[in-house]
């Protein structure tokens, strides 16, 4: 049964149905419901249902079999984010894109158009780019057979010795995987006979269509980092406000964080979104603020302003209304486009979406975040994107997107140029997920607990995991119970 906002006490079921439950103090609808500016359509639109409480077997994240039927069944049938279209501008330009066992050449055709060909040779399967760059043609390494950036074989020396290769178009051109482009994204799948992407992403596409403006955007940070843990135990803790409590204490004075509102939405499975509110306390907290701590504990973050060197703050004031105007001031200054109309929630909440399985874009905000999750080379660890994007100046001239920077496992957010203040929130994060992944192969409780509310979204993607495995097994011909020790359990 979905849940259409109403918040019941602290702790507190309303009996109606497992999942009610919600912290005291105001929701992200209250919130709203105070904004000093209309406030987007999209955030009206929420949704909740109950998704089940029964404990997650830990070698989902753990298994190199599972992580083998991720790679097999998820990664080639499942729409992800393979590049930005602005590092492809130019015929020939293209981005290696690597996602467990697949590689693609996502590249830009002399006609304007966007292609993505498998990263193999048609011979003996040798790896024809490793690097981004921009070519006149895709030449194998190893044996010289060449396909021009149409994919179309060009060069295969000793001819003569391969007829059964030259004689048509499917077995000498270069195989492709489906492109989609969206607000300046390239998105890819390699099914062949895929959900179309309009659909796939309806509700995101919907959302942002109506209500944010995404698509006139450049990138001014990026960097990718190998972390060690498990793909999803990464994009989990990007995935709720319930860790703030013990992993980012130094924000519970202007974050609601167990107020977040987490929507799933039945009519478009794919798409999920995390609200976390800021400008106002945290409900775990025992004291009640003021106005101005609150005011003071954000600035003090947010714009490096020492406690007491801001404004004086009257009792009756409504903290996130003042720290969203100076916030807006600022950024509109900073950015050279105007952001007057962005509404509190906008310019201050964390509104983060999610299109299953790894793409998650923020909302709002004059400098939205996005992030990419992928499985690394063993079960235990992944690589993380986080992209940095700014509108484009009112001039419509877009300064060229920022280079990326690539981070090893040793390597610290902190050493990423222009990442900030939001590296040392990050650290935080990093510090936890080792220690998670070492955690989840300890001999003691053998499944994951997830809240049935504030970790409903965690249990959904992994649900949707389970449908593309068995769906790929189904198409085999092979039994659901080869894998049913690894599945979700029902209820």
């Amino acid at each position: 049964m979905p849940n259409t906002g109403a918040q019941p006490g602290a702790g507190q079921h309303d009996g109606a149905y497992p999942g009610s439950a919600r912290s005291s103090g105001p929701s992200i609808q209250d919130l709203l419901d105070t904004d000093t500016r209309p406030v987007p359509v999209a955030l009206r639109d929420h949704s909740y249902s109950y998704r089940g409480s029964a404990d997650l077997p830990k070698s989902r994240y753990t298994s190199p079999e599972f992580a083998a039927l991720e790679a097999e069944y998820l990664w080639r049938y499942t729409w992800q984010p393979a590049c930005r279209e602005d590092e492809i501008t130019k015929s020939g330009d293209h981005v290696v894109y690597d996602v467990a066992n697949e590689s693609l050449i996502v590249t830009r055709q002399a006609d304007g158009s966007i292609r993505a060909f498998h990263n193999a040779c048609l011979h003996r399967g040798t790896r024809l780019r490793d690097t981004d760059g921009r070519v006149g043609s895709f030449r194998c390494p190893f044996h010289g057979w060449t396909w021009g950036v149409d994919g179309q074989l060009t060069d295969l020396p000793c001819e003569w010795d391969f007829p059964h290769i030259t004689q048509s178009p499917e077995t000498s051109c270069l195989p492709e995987a489906r492109v989609a482009r969206w607000c300046g994204w390239v998105f890819v799948n390699m099914d062949p006979n895929c959900e179309p992407f309009e659909t796939y992403a309806a509700k995101l596409i919907e959302h942002f269509g109506t209500s944010f403006d995404f698509a006139n955007r450049y990138v001014t940070f990026h960097a990718v980092k190998e972390v060690a843990c498990n793909w999803k135990v990464c994009m989990e803790a990007f995935s709720e406000g319930y860790h703030v409590i013990a992993t980012h204490p130094q924000i519970l004075e202007f974050t609601g964080d167990a107020n977040s509102e987490y929507s799933v939405w039945d009519d478009s499975p794919y798409v999920s979104r995390f609200v976390n509110g800021f400008g106002v306390q945290s409900p775990h907290l025992s004291d009640t603020l003021s106005p101005q701590q609150v005011v003071d504990a954000y600035l003090e973050f947010a714009a490096r302003m020492p406690r007491g060197s801001g404004l004086t703050v009257n009792d009756d004031a409504n903290p996130r209304a003042l720290v969203a105007a100076i916030l807006r001031t600022g950024m509109s200054a900073r950015l050279n486009t105007d952001l007057d109309a962005l509404s509190d929630s906008e310019v201050l909440d964390a509104i983060l979406y999610h299109l299953f399985p790894a793409f998650a874009p923020w909302a709002g905000l004059g400098q939205p975040l996005v992030y990419r999750w992928r499985p690394g080379r063993t079960p235990d660890t992944c690589f993380m994107d986080v992209w940095r994007l700014a509108p484009v100046p009112d001039s419509g001239e877009a300064p060229a997107p920022a280079v990326c920077t690539r981070l090893t496992l040793d390597q610290s957010w902190k050493e990423a140029p222009r990442m900030g203040g939001l590296a040392d929130v990050f650290e935080q994060d990093m510090e936890n997920l080792p220690m998670v992944q070492a955690g989840l192969k300890s001999t003691g409780k053998r499944g994951v607990s997830f809240g049935n509310y504030q970790e409903a979204r965690l249990r959904q993607i992994h649900q949707m995991i389970d449908q593309f495995i068995l769906r790929g097994l189904a198409r085999e011909g092979r039994n659901a119970s080869e894998v049913e020790r690894y599945l979700v359990p029902e209820g």
